[in-house]
């Protein structure tokens, strides 16, 4: 696994855009790691970070048409329910 610079301040501060995200139906298995991997690390990300990434969640196209209010976005994250992975098996 690489090394990684935590906290690294931007030259300029972090803003919604106006950008979605264009991958094929084969690569949305790895948005949905991302997203979960996002959501495990929540309570770690500065509260002004929560608050922009909550924004620029419901700012982004999605395939299906259906709401995404920041308020409800929020709502699944603080309610998503957490579980450990199971250990890999040793071989033995």
């Amino acid at each position: 696994m690489s090394e990684h610079k935590l906290f690294v301040r931007p030259e300029r501060a972090p803003q919604v855009v106006p950008k979605t995200l264009k991958y094929r139906d084969d690569q949305e298995h790895l948005l949905r790691r991302l997203g979960g991997a996002l959501v495990l690390q929540w309570d770690e990300l500065p509260d002004a970070l929560q608050d922009l990434i909550i924004d620029q969640a419901a700012a982004v196209d999605d395939r299906d048409a259906a709401p995404h209010a920041a308020e409800d976005i929020e709502r699944f994250i603080r309610n998503v329910k957490t579980m450990a992975l199971a250990k890999a098996p040793d071989g033995k």
